[in-house]
């Protein structure tokens, strides 16, 4: 306190005192409102994102599993699992299993096998898998023949 005015010891003086302006208020109502905007286009962006990822990992886990299928039908068709039925495969997944002598599937398919390739003693195998939804996945190769 100066000397020279009286009062109680306890006050600081005007100069001493915080001036209370604009930037002391706080938020106003529009920059409140434009943060929460930028907050809400911020968190959209972020639950898409997470959406479409999840989407995607749907779709590529059932991708997976039907080729995982495809390789398990094949191999137990090269085994000469022949007898495999429906029943042996998942019950929402198609499987079947076509052999073709090789030399009549590649002319099909219009191949040209190199010359002197001995055809009659391989197969061809093709293994179609289809799920409920549609999804398909085909997996084919050439095996050892059934003997005659």
């Amino acid at each position: 306190m100066s000397p020279d005015r009286p009062g109680p010891p306890d006050r600081p003086e005007p100069a001493d005192r915080p001036e209370h302006g604009r930037g002391d208020a706080g938020f106003t109502l529009l920059e409140t409102l434009v943060a929460l905007a930028v907050l809400g286009v911020v968190l959209v962006t972020l639950f898409r994102l997470a959406g479409d990822t999840l989407v995607q990992h749907e779709s590529r886990e059932a991708r997976l599993r039907l080729a995982l299928t495809a390789e398990a039908a094949l191999q137990a068709a090269r085994l000469g699992g022949d007898s495999m039925t429906g029943e042996d495969w998942p019950a929402d997944l198609a499987v079947s299993v076509e052999r073709r002598q090789l030399g009549a599937a590649a002319v099909d398919a219009g191949l040209e096998l190199p010359a002197g390739m001995v055809t009659d003693r391989l197969d061809w195998l093709t293994v179609v898998v289809v799920d409920a939804a549609g999804r398909s996945f085909t997996l084919a190769g050439a095996v050892a023949g059934r003997p005659p």
